[in-house]
């Protein structure tokens, strides 16, 4: 598994697509935590365990939500937890994780 992560419209996608032309791409994972923990009730933590035991080989995209002011709505601040708490379960289980700023990736494992 590897894990592309960065700030939104970074560059992080293309950057994954490019070094991985044969991936199982999964962009926009941020968002499919939104879907399984905020809408369907999944624990973020177990659902990210399900998702690496499932898909060993995936090469997840995803925003970083949690740099920046606080949230006002307490859904908005449901949602960055959750995504921070399932990424830190990817990003522990991948083989690889790439930060990507202005297009340029930076492997930080």
């Amino acid at each position: 598994m590897k894990l592309y992560i960065g700030g939104a419209y970074q560059g992080q996608e293309e950057l994954a697509r490019q070094e991985n032309p044969e991936g199982a791409f999964f962009p926009d994972f941020h968002e499919t935590v939104r879907e399984a923990v905020l809408k369907n009730g999944r624990e973020a933590r177990s659902f990210a365990e399900e998702f690496c035991r499932e898909h060993p080989e995936a090469v997840v995209i995803a925003n970083e939500v949690g740099a920046g002011v606080v949230p006002l709505a307490a859904e908005d601040r449901a949602f960055r937890e959750a995504a921070g708490r399932a990424l830190c379960v990817i990003a522990g289980r991948a083989e690889q994780v790439t930060r990507c700023v202005c297009g340029i990736g930076v492997r930080i494992k």
